[in-house]
């Protein structure tokens, strides 16, 4: 992973740039979005172990509903992931721009 800005800064700075962030990104359609993504994964989480533990209780279609469950979990993995990456790009560029100002 690539190293960023906001990773070297000290707690302090760390605190004053997530005030920041959420002051300004409050209620924005980017924080909906971050929202909607942990959703998605939580469900995906869910569900995915739903199908493991059905197909192993009742085993019926243990091999199908595998087929389905870990590409779903997967997939609720990259969203947590993709989450946190875009988040933490915000946070760099928040940092970045106060750097600059001081």
């Amino acid at each position: 992973m690539r190293k960023y800005y906001f990773n070297s800064l000290t707690r302090e700075e760390k605190k004053k740039i997530r005030a920041e962030y959420k002051k300004t990104y409050a209620h924005t359609e980017f924080q909906r979005r971050l929202i909607r993504l942990a959703i998605y994964s939580i469900i995906g989480f869910v569900f995915s172990i739903f199908l493991v533990s059905y197909s192993l209780i009742q085993h019926e279609d243990i091999v199908a509903n595998l087929l389905i469950a870990i590409p779903l979990f997967i997939a609720a993995i990259i969203f947590l992931i993709g989450r946190h990456y875009a988040k933490l790009m915000v946070l760099n560029n928040i940092a970045l721009k106060n750097k600059k100002t001081e």
